[in-house]
């Protein structure tokens, strides 16, 4: 199952969520996940994770790409290149990255690591502007659309552009659905949030605005944030039932069933 992770805006959460939704399908689901991104600088999911770069990086990355090239390498070597994320046995992140190559072949190795990875769930995060040729490449690739939004003004008028567009028509058939980030109950109901965007409401899911999730991203430990949120620690305890929600609807989208013990 891949699913690609978007916004039609900056700074509005979408590696925390696709971070969030890889710790949640790899932990309380059980798949086996992988974590990717497009784009050629960002180490953002690496660095909330904390996970090191690696110091001969440059020298696996242009390997695989000369590899690549001359069609020297299967696609179940690919996995030779993930990396584990620590404290969670079934999920892994590929970096595909580095300033030494080129966004062209950026873009040629992330849809190999695409087409190739062997996980039950891919997640991309989508870094890359909604017009460039490897977020449409990806998007196509995609078995399922998450975008992310904030309560902020500016959004209706982005998502309203992206409509004039034609772009919602396109990844509205990818199966689209919605997650609003940092939610907040003082700016507005969350049905008000859905209508107000003119969003179908029973594709929408939230996130809650918790200041945990900062303090454990700014430390990289993102990932120990899950236990606490499925125990219920009252420092997140809104945060249980928003990505059981979360869960729901990606999973109902991809005809899945979804496992929920607390």
């Amino acid at each position: 199952m891949n699913i690609s992770v978007i916004s039609p805006d900056r700074r509005q959460g979408g590696t925390t969520i696709s971070v969030l939704l890889a710790l949640a399908l790899a932990q309380t689901q059980n798949y086996t996940t992988c974590l990717t991104y497009t784009g050629n600088n960002n180490n953002s999911i690496a660095g909330v994770l904390g996970i090191q770069p690696s110091e001969d990086k440059t020298r696996s990355l242009t390997q695989v790409i000369k590899l690549l090239e001359s069609n020297a390498i299967a696609g179940d070597e690919i996995l030779d290149y993930c990396t584990q994320v620590p404290g969670v046995p079934n999920l892994q992140i590929i970096d595909t990255s580095s300033n030494a190559i080129s966004k062209e072949d950026n873009a040629k190795l992330l849809k190999f690591v695409i087409g190739s990875l062997n996980h039950q769930v891919v997640i991309t995060d989508v870094t890359t502007e909604i017009y460039e040729e490897i977020t449409d490449s990806v998007i196509e690739n995609s078995d399922l659309v998450v975008m992310v939004l904030t309560q902020s003004r500016e959004i209706k008028d982005k998502l309203k552009h992206w409509e004039d567009a034609q772009i919602m028509g396109r990844l509205n058939k990818k199966g689209l659905v919605f997650i609003i980030n940092q939610y907040d109950p003082y700016v507005e109901a969350f049905r008000d949030t859905s209508k107000r965007m003119k969003l179908r409401h029973t594709r929408c899911a939230k996130i809650s605005y918790n200041s945990f999730i900062k303090r454990t991203s700014n430390i990289g430990k993102f990932q120990t944030i899950l236990p606490y949120i499925l125990e219920k620690d009252p420092r997140v305890i809104e945060l249980n039932n928003d990505l059981k929600e979360c869960l729901a609807i990606v999973l109902a989208n991809l005809g899945k069933k979804m496992v929920w013990s607390s």
